[in-house]
């Protein structure tokens, strides 16, 4: 299906493909976008058969060539739009659908590890730093859900402590030479070594289980249980379960409206016709809303600016603006790492900036800057140390985004789900010569991964 739509709308993609390279600095367009643009082109195409199958123009004659005009709408529109390189393009082929995946989460409770508990999904690998058995302490996470080791809290109080993992391994946990059952880590308190009786279920200070040992609050016990013997009372389980976000495609919609007498002025005077220039710049305008959406959308996804990606331009004493401003780049390189460390998976491959942080960019030794020449509203500036740089008029000043964008799901922190790039209705001419027609684009924009993306600021 793929192959046959990249067939029969080559020559199309290949005039996009020009325009592509133009607007990213000769950077050729990607399979995926080809794909994108192939598919959104056959929507357009099969709605404008629809829409004109019995239709009657009233100024313009052939509605096969106006067909050809709308279709190279979405020809010039689609790839020129930054939201291709910021999320995941996806286009739709109805009005609504659904992006289905699986979460795979722990089937059972050991230790801190709650049954329900993601351990990997699309967006990211579950938490792997686990408590260590002979401390006890950590974030009780993963690390331990298949081994023998179990850090499970514990009641406060006297009475019999069961714990969920038996048999307990005697004398597992050594301390200054003696081997202990269990290490009760207590919080604000000194941790106690001692030992296990399966037979009461309670702590014992000594092995002849003569001193019992009073459980305080906020207590975690570390343990190693036999998960060799047969037959297991239990065993940690891994579990797969669907889940989906829903697209429902909302449209943008603006009209154009224009006398007779203005346009045969337009083409008479001035050689250009008013009625295509005006749906150019429709078009245009809707452009220029996606993209200012999608920009807000992960500005707010971002959130608030972290601590670490805060830097002043103030130059310190002794030090040269070159100097200072090249030091912006450990900042871009600090975000780089906070979305790896929260993903354990993705590294940034974009960055969005308001437009005062771009004269700062070129004291950076590793600043390639874009051709550019007219815009409408954001656009690609260039790159920095190979992430691509757009500057945008529709965030704070001094803020900065940065982001990972893929081709797929789960590398991506939104998804922008086109169903129709650009459509129009049916050109009305009425009796007092004036001529109006309607532009639509219907698509959805949702998050799929907030930890994709972090938020920094540089101060004045």
């Amino acid at each position: 299906m793929a192959t046959n739509l990249l067939e029969a709308y080559s020559k199309r993609i290949k005039i996009a493909e020009s325009i592509y390279s133009k607007s990213h600095n000769g950077e050729k367009m990607d399979n995926h976008r080809k794909l994108v643009l192939a598919r959104c082109l056959s929507n357009v195409n099969a709605y404008l058969n629809e829409a004109f199958e019995n239709s009657v123009g009233t100024q313009r004659a052939d509605l096969g060539s106006w067909k050809k005009f709308c279709i190279n709408l979405t020809n010039v529109a689609l790839p020129t739009l930054i939201a291709n390189d910021l999320v995941l393009v996806s286009p739709m082929s109805s009005m609504s659908g659904f992006i289905t995946y699986i979460n795979y989460t722990a089937g059972t409770t050991k230790g801190n590890v709650n049954q329900g508990d993601i351990f990997n999904n699309p967006f990211k690998l579950g938490d792997v730093d686990g408590d260590d058995p002979t401390t006890g302490v950590g974030n009780g996470h993963t690390a331990n859900y298949t081994s023998a080791n179990v850090v499970e809290s514990v009641t406060a109080g006297t009475g019999a402590q069961a714990l969920a993992w038996t048999p307990v391994v005697k004398g597992a946990i050594e301390y200054n030479n003696v081997a202990y059952d269990i290490k009760l880590v207590k919080s604000g308190a000194s941790d106690i070594y001692g030992f296990y009786n399966p037979a009461d279920k309670k702590f014992y200070e000594d092995a002849a289980y003569a001193t019992q040992i009073t459980v305080a609050s906020d207590t975690k016990v570390a343990y190693v249980y036999d998960n060799v013997v047969i037959p297991q009372n239990d065993l940690p389980t891994l579990n797969a379960k669907m889940d989906a976000i829903p697209l429902m495609a909302k449209a943008r919609r603006i009209a154009v409206y224009y006398s007779q007498i203005a346009a045969f002025q337009a083409k008479t005077d001035y050689g250009f016709d008013l009625g295509d220039q005006l749906a150019e710049k429709a078009a245009g305008q809707l452009a220029y809303e996606i993209d200012t959406e999608v920009v807000n959308l992960l500005d707010s996804t971002a959130g608030t600016a972290a601590g670490e990606l805060t830097w002043s331009k103030t130059l310190p004493i002794g030090v040269s603006k070159a100097q200072h401003y090249e030091g912006f780049s450990e900042i871009v390189g600090i975000a780089r790492q906070l979305i790896y460390d929260k993903t354990r998976r993705f590294a940034p491959n974009y960055m969005i900036i308001a437009s005062n942080i771009l004269p700062i960019l070129s004291f950076i030794g590793g600043w390639n800057a874009a051709a550019t020449g007219t815009v409408n509203g954001p656009y690609f500036a260039g790159t920095l140390d190979g992430l691509k740089v757009y500057v945008t008029p529709s965030i704070a000043p001094g803020r900065f985004l940065v982001g990972v964008n893929g081709d797929d799901f789960m590398s991506s922190v939104a998804v922008y789900a086109p169903y129709m790039p650009i459509v129009p209705t049916q050109l009305l001419q009425y009796a007092d010569g004036g001529t109006s027609q309607g532009f639509s684009t219907l698509y959805d924009l949702k998050v799929l991964n907030k930890d994709l993306i972090v938020a920094g600021e540089v101060t004045a």
